[in-house]
Order: structure tokens, then C-alpha cells, then sequence
């Protein structure tokens, strides 16, 4: 069986619809996540939680860094420069995007050797529990503190260009 990425977005008209499209799809991996850890401590890698992981580690291996690339090319640049708050915020989501990197690099390394060798790392579970906090958390910031500040400054056509950048990030021909 292939384990294919499936991108949480799949319009591109309004750049802040595919930010919202992803941040409530790495919520529901993230919690699948967790949810499969508890699993495999208890009951240990068979054949269909190991797909299940292999699922998981193809999604994060992609929408970690198109979901941050659509932000640091397509929405922040639409909104440095007009406001000091939101620049802060801006450089404050930065270098969470550079923290939940690092973490998903330490994670990746027990992913592949769980996948290879089906043996789980004795601090898998503090791992994956950093990285899905670390996600959430920020998700959490943008949320509920930078998208509604940003939000009323893009008009329809701000937030068009701003899909279209993300749907060539994903290398699709998007001509509306």
C-alpha cells in the first residue's frame, strides 16, 4: 500500500480559508497522534497501527512545511509593515514555525526507526507529546489572537493573491 499525502486545502480562492483548512487539520492529526502513542504503548506496532504511523509521518512531512510556507510566503508578507502588534506577532510565529521544526526533526527520527524496526523509543511518547503541544499551541495563537487582527485589514482580493501564491507553493495552475 502507498501512503499518499492528502492536502487538507483543496481551494484556493481565499488564502485565509486554506490557513484556517489547515490549522483544523494539524488539530485532528495532532490529536491522532497522541491518540495513537497511547495505542502503541499498550499494545505495540502491528500492521494497522503501523500504517496508521505511516499516514501520520507522511502528512507531517508535508503539511508542516506547506502550512508554513503558505504563512511566511503568502500571509505574512500581505501584512508586515502596517502594524506594530502584528509585526510582533508575526515575528513571534516565526520562530515558533523554527521550534515545531525542530521538534518534528527529533520526532522523525523514532518515526522512522518505529516504522523500520517496529520497536518503540523509550521517550517516543515525550516527543510526540512536545511536538503536538508546541503545534497547538501556536495554532492556538494564531487562532484565536493574529488571524481575527489580521483578518479585517486583507480584503477579497489581498486574500485571492494570497491563495493563488499558495496553490503555486503546491505547484498547481491556479488561474481564478
Amino acid at each position: 500500500m502507498q501512503i499518499r499525502f492528502h492536502d487538507p486545502a483543496s481551494d484556493f480562492s481565499d488564502g485565509l480559508a486554506v490557513i484556517r483548512a489547515y490549522h483544523d487539520s494539524l488539530l485532528t492529526q495532532g490529536r491522532r497522534l497522541l491518540e495513537l502513542v497511547s495505542e502503541i504503548e499498550s499494545h505495540g506496532i502491528d500492521p494497522e497501527r503501523a500504517n496508521r504511523l505511516a499516514e501520520l509521518y507522511a502528512y507531517y512531512q508535508r503539511a508542516n512545511v506547506l502550512h508554513h510556507q503558505d504563512e511566511e510566503r503568502a500571509l505574512f508578507p500581505a501584512v508586515v509593515g502596517r502594524d506594530l502588534l502584528v509585526d510582533g506577532m508575526i515575528e513571534r510565529l516565526g520562530l515558533d514555525h523554527e521550534e515545531i521544526e525542530e521538534a518534528w526533526r527529533v520526532l522523525e527520527i523514532d518515526l522512522k526507526t518505529m516504522l523500520a524496526h517496529h520497536t518503540l523509543s523509550p521517550d517516543f511518547r515525550e516527543k510526540a507529546a512536545r511536538f503536538e503541544k508546541l503545534q497547538r499551541e501556536h495554532l492556538t495563537r494564531e487562532n484565536e489572537d493574529f488571524l481575527p487582527k489580521v483578518e479585517s485589514s486583507l480584503q477579497m482580493s489581498q486574500r485571492r493573491v494570497m491563495g493563488k501564491a499558495m496553490a503555486t507553493i503546491r505547484g498547481i495552475n491556479h488561474n481564478q
